[in-house]
């Protein structure tokens, strides 16, 4: 049997307070797991909301860094999408 490697990451807006009641509610089911503690930094350009307000999609460049791992380094990747 091979093993697989996934990530989930949860992205939203929610008040403090309603932590521990969004928490109760994900369940994830697996062999191992550990801590995850990232600080991730989204780069947009300038005139993003005028390429969307145009019809396109602009370039989303992201980067991430663990910070619970001192010596981890940042990497980064971009989203290119396409109107279909």
């Amino acid at each position: 049997m091979s093993s697989h490697f996934y990530e989930v990451a949860l992205f939203g807006e929610f008040f403090s307070r309603d932590l521990k009641a969004i928490l109760n509610r994900i369940t994830i089911h697996s062999e191992s797991s550990h801590p995850m503690h990232s600080r991730e930094i989204v780069f947009e350009p300038l005139d993003a909301q005028h390429q969307r307000d145009t019809g396109s999609d602009p370039v989303i460049l992201r980067a991430k860094k663990e910070i619970s791992e001192p010596e981890s380094g940042w990497y980064g990747w971009d989203l290119l999408s396409r109107n279909m």
